[in-house]
């Protein structure tokens, strides 16, 4: 062993303050800490040396991967609601063995394949599982060729999800030689709520994915990667997330973004003011606060909640609403704070702000398959029948003013529904609405500023879909999530000796190389691919079609997403026309 670290005993004063704070159990193995030597595989960060554990990836090769890595500070008590802070440093190694608890989340969505080992408002953690071969050995002072590293921001409505292994399995990825980050930010309340303060202006949790893609860039070395070549990912709420930074102050972290089922201008969400101030009176008032109050005395009594309290009244808000809670916000301009968004992301995409970011793009045939259970739960049709306008984006509802919404509903009835309301046709508009117009209409933006942009459609529906076994889902195609599983494996659905059929391993070759290679060189293709598939990836209006393993073709957009497309185009130009 080249250095050895002299061991010493955990402060008695962290010991018992960890204690305190984390779940029980936790404050044992979370921060734990050994002598160097008894580490199957080691890395010096800048905090100190973490060590991990030697697993296999899909081809039997070793890997290193270091779990439950702090990357701040946990944001507790004064620090809640506050940008996180550089995480303190230690002496003895680090136990990165396991991965941390998740953040606080009431989950609606992921259910069996998400077990999480903890949940805890300490969950500030990442996990980085690296190529052994990249590894440089501690005896090395220089790496001299880093590998390219992928940041993964998880999905989940900014109200539940984690970075763990159980979904995000990293065994696909590493085998393909790049490193593969994913993490753990503040979600809900916790991560999204906005006084409209200097103290609590909003999106903490961007803040949260700012601070690890700084910490990514810091410790790149240290685990053979390379700061120049970061590749920033997200799927669903963590594509949303992940087109937002690349519109930020913080898109000088990274140099590539993947956006998988979600971009800063989906549909599902809103990020006006009014909105805003919607939900959070909502939460307060679940809170027994009065909205009314002197925001800095807010503040203070949200610091000093408990976080069963904060919870609580998070989870009413939940169900009320269905899939989501808080979500990022535009800022209030404070001095000293940098704001995360500045403006609505069509406004700053339009005015060309993070056009010079190659971005790979994608969504899947049938979305919204995948939220049945949940829309069939939140009992989606009956709300309709008694709210009519949540078939109206929500976007758009607050563009618009209350004399045009009846106009706006009547014309989506006219393309969705006939006399009456039905799941199935619900289902359509969630796929069309939430989904495919927003990739479309941001895939259509960048190719007319000749951005450099690639678009698939993934519509294969799998031998053994995980997300269909492990839901007990029938449809055809492919839903949320499904594109996904053929890219990270999922650990909870599969077992660790599973061998999937040929076509879906066939598959995981296909979505792993497009990722792979965007990461290394920019492109989904690469250099020295066969002529066929490089004739895939073509701009606009053309996307690549990702049917199955072998029937991957450039495509023009089917006459329904064309149709799509225009529709809810001319349904914005109604809206905002008198709004």
């Amino acid at each position: 062993m080249a250095r050895t670290l002299a061991r010493t005993a955990l402060p008695v004063a962290l010991a018992l303050a960890l204690a305190l704070l984390l779940p029980s159990g936790w404050a044992a193995s979370v921060y734990k800490f050994q002598s160097l030597e008894s580490c199957e595989t080691a890395a010096r960060t800048e905090a100190g040396w973490v060590c991990g554990a030697l697993q296999h990836d899909s081809s039997g090769a070793p890997y290193a991967s270091f779990r439950g890595v702090p990357y701040g500070r946990q944001p507790l008590g004064e620090l809640r609601f506050q940008e996180l802070r550089p995480v303190e440093p230690w002496t003895d190694a680090l136990n990165a063995t396991q991965e941390g608890p998740v953040c606080p989340q009431k989950d609606v969505f992921y259910h069996n394949i998400a077990q999480p080992r903890g949940v805890s408002e300490a969950c500030i953690y990442a996990n980085i599982h690296v190529p052994l071969a990249g590894l440089p050995r501690m005896s090395q002072k220089q790496h001299v060729a880093g590998l390219p590293i992928l940041v993964f921001v998880h999905g989940g409505g900014f109200a539940f999800g984690s970075g763990d292994t159980d979904l995000h399995g990293p065994e696909y990825l590493v085998s393909k030689g790049v490193i593969v980050v994913t993490f753990n930010y503040r979600l809900n309340a916790l991560g999204f709520l906005s006084l409209g303060t200097r103290r609590v202006p909003g999106n903490a949790g961007l803040r949260d994915i700012a601070t690890l893609l700084r910490w990514v860039c810091a410790n790149a070395a240290a685990f053979g990667g390379d700061s120049a070549r970061v590749t920033l990912a997200g799927q669903s709420a963590g594509a949303i997330a992940t087109h937002l930074l690349t519109l930020s102050p913080a898109s000088d972290l990274f140099q590539r973004a993947i956006l998988l089922s979600g971009n800063g201008m989906s549909e599902f969400i809103s990020m006006s003011p009014a909105y805003t101030k919607f939900v959070t009176n909502m939460f307060l008032e679940k809170m027994g606060l009065n909205p009314q109050e002197d925001p800095e005395e807010l503040h203070r009594q949200l610091v000093d909640a408990p976080l069963e309290k904060i919870m609580h009244a998070n989870d009413i808000v939940l169900d009320i609403l269905g899939l989501l809670t808080f979500t990022p916000v535009v800022e209030n301009a404070f001095e000293g704070i940098t704001p995360m968004l500045d403006d609505e992301p069509e406004a700053l995409v339009d005015r060309g702000r993070g056009g010079s970011i190659p971005l790979l793009i994608g969504f899947t045939d049938s979305e919204c398959e995948t939220f049945r259970p949940r829309l069939t739960e939140m009992d989606i049709v009956a709300r309709v029948e008694a709210t009519p306008n949540l078939v109206v984006p929500a976007r758009l509802i607050y563009q618009t003013t209350e004399q045009i919404i009846p106009l706006l509903i009547k014309l989506v009835h006219s393309r969705y529904f006939n006399s009456t309301v039905d799941m199935d046709n619900y289902i359509r508009l969630c796929t069309d609405e939430y989904f495919k117009y927003p990739t479309l209409k941001l895939f259509a933006k960048r190719a007319e500023a000749a951005r450099p942009t690639h678009l698939y459609r993934f519509s294969y529906g799998g031998r053994r879909s995980a997300l269909k076994l492990a839901w007990n889902l029938t449809y055809p195609g492919a839903g949320h999530v499904e594109d996904l599983t053929y890219i990270f494996r999922p650990n909870t659905v599969f077992a660790p000796d599973e061998q999937l059929p040929e076509e879906d391993r066939e598959m995981v070759d296909q979505m792993t190389n497009l990722i792979t290679n965007f990461v290394k060189h920019g492109h989904p293709v690469a250099p020295d691919s066969d002529e066929q598939w490089t004739r895939a990836w073509v701009q606009s209006p053309q996307y690549t079609s990702l049917a199955s393993p072998y029937h991957i073709h450039a495509s023009a957009p089917t006459a329904w997403e064309t149709s799509t497309k225009d529709f809810f185009d001319r349904l914005y130009a109604v809206g905002t026309s008198s709004g």
